[in-house]
Formats: structure tokens, C-alpha cells, sequence
């Protein structure tokens, strides 16, 4: 024997051992219970100081082990009107910035109306809106206003930016959750499939990713009396739906609005104005399952315009009887233009308010950027003694009253404090990772829903290892009847070839699911197969009268071609599933790639290495095939 064939039986052994070692992690993944499996902490703790990391392992896939499959679909009108609104802003503060006086811009649906102090102003504001800014086009004119809108190529491009921001914001939430091996991918021109494996709780995962984590901050108008001039002409007119009830309180009789089943009422509270005045504003208050509803439908129809520039609010009222719900709502004028927003933030966490009388609240911690910090020190200053609303998701979430400029770049968002505790604890660490995560650009719903139980994954892990295990002996058992010896030797390179397929696969921390096990079999399949077209040829120069060692080379030599070609054309096949299949079609084609690799080098290399010790090295004179 010489020097080259030890070379090749080294790196036989070098590929089986370094094999094992990768497969050490997998081995007591599987020793963990089921519950446990999605812990890297559990698996790190368990393996011995010599094996590879807890990543170097194989996964299971929803349909094995169970888990979550969702579809999202991404509202990207609602995007698109946000940032359409966005835009007319910017155009103002230009407009300001070129001497337009009073320039005015309202967002309706699609388009921005603007107006301004009179027509030379408004022929001054339409020319730098179409020469300045080159992705908006005309749509209209009336007396005193023009609207604009995005040109259609820049909807399609924002549209579509929108739901890839969506894609990469729900990838970071999920990746923040620890959610193992988790398939998030684009579906059609607005959905986004979500699955995690080994999540149980589709509530709180529907919470999680569906949450917007819209965040703004926008001053509070104190001294508008808006809601109580819509209350009282409700209240005189009483448009159809509507009606009034008198209930007596405490001896003194007290008229509510009842629309769609919820009461309204009209209250007043204490605020403090600039230099120290006292305000009474008025606010609406609407109890019952329905009060969102009602409080919308009476801003929409209640015949009094909002005034410019503002726009209503609303807060949730908790419930004392109902966890997360809300008994009403409560109103808020808020000034239209939202002074910071939650792309500031750089950091957000959950902490606990050790102050005294506090309890030990949880509450969340907010750090802005450099510019974010610079903004929110301006605003803060330039509203002192004014309450700022923490406005989430469309909701109000506090109005705290600013009582002197903040400066280091620092916010704090309170939490109910009707809840249990850890509901709080678990409410106040989901917001913090959703806002430390990003905001999604506009909202998700969930299109599609499907839990797979954990019964489910057990029993087809153990059907799909059954029929593997069934398949493979009895090709093993196949191979030895018609090839005899060389049937055992082709044998050996199928069990190094599985061996090498699952070590590969671990090693790339790659997610095990049926297709997968189906792509598994076929790869197996084909380097038998490679084995029967070797055997063959070799059976044929023997029969031509050839020595056993010339048959050896001529088998091989001419059957290499035959098999590199047909490994070939499949490989190319699964490279094209790859790029274009998805979820359980990619995990058959990562099986099949890597099998189809693992069987050139086992089906040609090792088998011709032991052929050779056989007749070189063992002095066989003829060929058992």
C-alpha cells in the first residue's frame, strides 16, 4: 500500500470523527424534554467541555416538534396615508423656511390639501412643492388650495418598503423572543409568513408581533373647548342613533349620551397653562364595550369641525373587574403634529419604580438618539407647564405634565396599575422589546392562523424515523443478496453517508422537517444507486475476462461520469428549489443538496478505498459481486 492510501483512509477518519463531534449537541438536544428544547441555557449546561456550542445542533421544524404558522398581512394604505401626512408637514416647515406665509397642509386619504395666508402665498407654495420635491405631482385645485400625492411609482416603492421593514421588524422581535430556528418570509406582495417552532402561546405571539409599537409624542391643547361644544349640540340635536339619559348621582340628577350601547359623559379636569394659569378642559368620557366606537362616531357626525391643527385622542380607562380590557374610553385634543416619534428610540427597557409609595411598578425606560435627545429637550422646553401625550398604537397612554425642560434624552412610559403584578412585569418587558425592536411601519392582521399541537410532532417523528429505518435495512439487506461483498461495502458507505448528511446538517444548525426526512431517503436512494452503477460495470469487465484489479479501475473510471451527471442535473434541480421554494419545499432541497454532495464522496471515494484494501492490502484475487 502506498503513501497516498494511508492519505485517504486519514481523511475517511478525520470526516467520521470530526462527524461525531458535530453530532454530540444533537444527541443530548434529544435527551432534553420536549419543553425544554427551545432553552439554548438547558443545552449549554448539559454538554461536556469538549463538544461543540448548543447552535451546533440539529432543529426540529414546526411540523415535528409543533408550534406556531402565521400569516400577517401588512396594511400598506395605512402606511402610505402616514406618510403622506408626514410629507405634507416637511413641505410646511420648507414653505416657513421660504417665506410662505401661514402655509397649511391637510392630509386627506392619499393626497395633502394646502392653503395659505392668499393666493400670491398660495402661487408661491405650489411652485417650490413641484419644483422641490420631485415625487409628488398635482391632483387638484379648488378657491385657496391645491392637493398633491405621491407619483404612482413612488407608492409602488413605498408600498413595498413598507412591508420589507415590516419583514425586518417582526425578524428582530422574533430574534429578541429566542424563538429557535423561526421561518419569517415575504408572501405575495403584502403578507409575511411567520413560524415558530416549539412556541406554545399563539395569544401572546399574536400580541407580539401584531403590535405596531406605533409611538408619538404629541402636546395636549388645554385650552380648546371643543368637546364640550360638540357634547352640547349633540346633546340639543340628537342625531338618529343617539339618545339622552338622566341618571341621579349622589342626589343630583346627570344627563349622558347613550350611542351604540355606551354612556358619554361630559367632565372637566384641572391643568395648568403658561405662566401659571389655571384650565378646566373639557373631556368626553364613554363607558361600555363600546366606547372607542362612540367616541369616533360622535367626532365623525357630531356636526362641530375639529378645529386645524388638532385631532382626537383617546385613552383607555382599565377595567376593574377584567384583565387587559377597558370598561370606556377618555378623549384628549391633541395637536396635530406629532413632535417626536418611537424611530428616536434607541433603547427601551423594563425596570421597576423604586421610589417611595411606588411599590416596585413596572414601567418602561426610553433612551433617544443624539438628534431624538436634542428634539425631545427642545419640545420639552418650549412646553413647559403643557402635558405631552404618550401616544401608543393610536392610543393614548399617558399625558404627563411637563414640568421643566428634560434634558439627557430620557422618557418613561407608566403602566396601569389595575393589573396583577406580573401581568404588568410580563406587559412592561413585551413593550420594552417591541419598541427596542422598531416600530412596524403600518398595521399587521393575522390572514392566517395554525397551531400544531405538541402531540402531533412526536408521532411523526417517530413514523418518519420508522419508515427511514425500515428503508434503510432494507436496502442494506438488498444490497448484500445481489452484490454480495461488495453489497456489504457499499453498505458501509451508506450508513458514513447518512452519517454525514446529519452531521452536515447540525453543523449548519439546520431545521429537520418531513420533506426534509423525504429528502433525507431520496439522497440515500441515490448513492445506492451510484453503488449499483458501479457494480454493474464492474460485473461487466469481468465477464470481458479482465483481472479483478483492472475491472476495479475500468468500474469506477467509466461509471464516474454516469454518476457525476445524474447527481448533476439533481443538484441543479435542488438548487432551483432553494432559490425559489419556500418553508417545507427549501428544507427538502437543503436535505437533498447536502445528501447528493455526502454521496459522491461516499459512494465513489470511500468504496473505492475499501475495494483497494480489499485486494491490494487483504490480497483478495477476485471480486465477490
Amino acid at each position: 500500500m502506498d503513501r497516498v492510501f494511508y492519505w485517504k483512509v486519514g481523511l475517511i477518519t478525520a470526516v467520521v470523527l470530526i462527524s461525531g463531534w458535530l453530532l454530540v449537541p444533537t444527541f443530548y438536544y434529544f435527551k432534553l424534554p420536549p419543553d425544554e428544547r427551545n432553552q439554548p441555557e438547558k443545552l449549554e449546561a448539559m454538554l461536556p467541555s469538549w463538544a461543540p456550542g448548543a447552535k451546533t445542533r440539529l432543529n426540529l421544524g414546526l411540523d415535528l416538534q409543533g408550534g406556531i404558522h402565521l400569516v400577517l398581512g401588512v396594511d400598506t394604505d395605512t402606511a402610505l396615508k402616514a406618510k403622506v401626512s408626514r410629507r405634507g408637514d416637511e413641505i410646511v416647515e420648507y414653505a416657513r423656511e421660504k417665506g410662505v406665509k401661514e402655509p397649511r397642509a391637510k392630509a386627506e386619504g392619499m393626497k395633502v390639501v394646502f392653503s395659505a395666508a392668499g393666493p400670491e402665498d398660495l402661487d408661491k407654495l405650489r411652485k417650490l412643492v413641484l419644483k422641490d420635491f420631485d415625487d409628488m405631482h398635482p391632483v387638484g385645485s379648488d378657491d385657496g388650495t391645491f392637493a398633491v400625492s405621491y407619483k404612482e411609482q413612488v407608492v409602488g416603492n413605498l408600498k413595498s418598503e413598507a412591508v420589507s421593514q415590516a419583514l425586518k421588524v417582526i425578524a428582530n422581535r422574533v430574534d429578541r423572543w429566542g424563538v429557535t430556528e423561526p421561518v419569517i418570509q415575504k408572501r405575495g406582495d403584502n403578507a409575511i409568513l411567520v413560524q415558530l417552532p416549539g412556541f406554545k402561546d399563539p395569544a401572546r405571539a399574536k400580541d407580539l408581533l401584531g403590535k405596531t409599537a406605533q409611538l408619538e409624542f404629541k402636546i395636549v391643547d388645554d385650552e380648546g373647548t371643543y368637546f364640550q361644544e360638540l357634547y352640547e349640540k349633540l346633546k340639543k340635536d340628537l342625531p338618529e342613533g343617539i339618545t339622552v339619559q338622566t341618571e341621579t348621582e349622589g342626589g343630583r340628577a346627570r344627563d349622558y349620551l347613550m350611542v351604540r350601547g355606551a354612556k358619554v359623559a361630559l367632565d372637566y379636569e384641572r391643568a395648568e397653562g403658561p405662566g401659571g394659569t389655571v384650565l378646566t378642559p373639557p373631556y368626553l368620557t364613554a363607558t361600555g364595550d363600546n366606547g372607542r366606537a362612540a367616541l369616533e362616531q360622535l367626532v365623525e357626525a357630531g356636526g362641530v369641525a375639529m378645529p386645524e391643527e388638532r385631532e382626537l385622542g383617546l385613552e383607555c380607562i382599565p377595567s376593574k373587574l377584567k384583565r387587559n380590557s377597558c370598561e370606556g374610553y377618555r378623549t384628549y385634543l391633541l395637536k396635530s403634529k406629532t413632535e417626536l416619534t418611537g424611530d428616536s428610540v434607541v433603547d427601551a427597557r423594563a425596570l421597576m419604580d423604586q421610589s417611595p409609595g411606588a411599590g416596585g411598578r413596572p414601567y418602561v425606560s426610553l433612551s433617544f438618539d443624539p438628534s431624538g435627545a436634542r428634539d425631545f429637550e427642545r419640545i420639552t422646553g418650549d412646553n413647559v407647564r403643557r402635558r405631552m401625550a404618550i401616544v401608543l398604537d393610536q392610543t393614548v397612554n399617558s399625558a404627563p405634565v411637563i414640568q421643566s425642560k428634560i434634558a439627557g434624552g430620557r422618557a418613561q412610559i407608566t403602566l396601569g396599575s389595575l393589573k396583577p403584578y406580573q401581568e404588568l412585569v410580563d406587559e412592561a418587558n413585551d413593550l420594552a422589546l417591541v419598541l427596542k425592536a422598531g416600530a412596524l411601519p403600518a398595521p399587521v392582521t393575522i390572514g392566517e392562523e395554525r397551531t400544531v399541537g405538541a402531540t402531533l410532532g412526536p408521532e411523526l417523528i417517530r413514523n418518519g424515523s420508522l419508515a427511514v429505518a425500515v428503508g434503510v435495512v432494507l436496502v442494506l439487506i438488498f444490497m448484500v443478496v445481489i452484490y454480495k461483498y461488495s453489497g456489504l461495502v457499499a453498505d458501509v458507505a451508506l450508513v458514513l453517508n447518512a452519517l454525514l448528511i446529519v452531521a452536515a446538517m447540525a453543523a449548519f444548525n439546520a431545521t429537520l422537517t418531513l420533506p426534509g426526512i423525504a429528502g433525507f431517503v431520496l439522497s440515500l436512494g441515490m448513492s445506492v444507486d451510484a453503488n449499483v452503477l458501479i457494480n454493474e460495470r464492474i460485473r461487466e469487465e469481468l465477464r470481458l475476462g479482465k483481472t479483478p484489479r483492472a475491472a476495479l479501475e475500468a468500474g469506477y473510471g467509466r461509471a464516474f461520469w454516469t454518476i457525476f451527471d445524474s447527481n448533476l442535473t439533481t443538484l441543479i434541480a435542488g438548487f432551483v428549489l432553494l432559490n425559489y421554494g419556500s418553508g417545507p419545499v427549501r428544507g427538502f432541497a437543503v436535505m437533498l443538496i447536502v445528501g447528493i454532495l455526502a454521496s459522491m464522496f461516499t459512494a465513489i471515494f470511500v468504496t473505492r478505498v475499501i475495494m483497494d484494501w480489499l485486494l491490494i492490502g487483504r490480497g483478495w484475487n477476485k471480486i465477490s459481486v
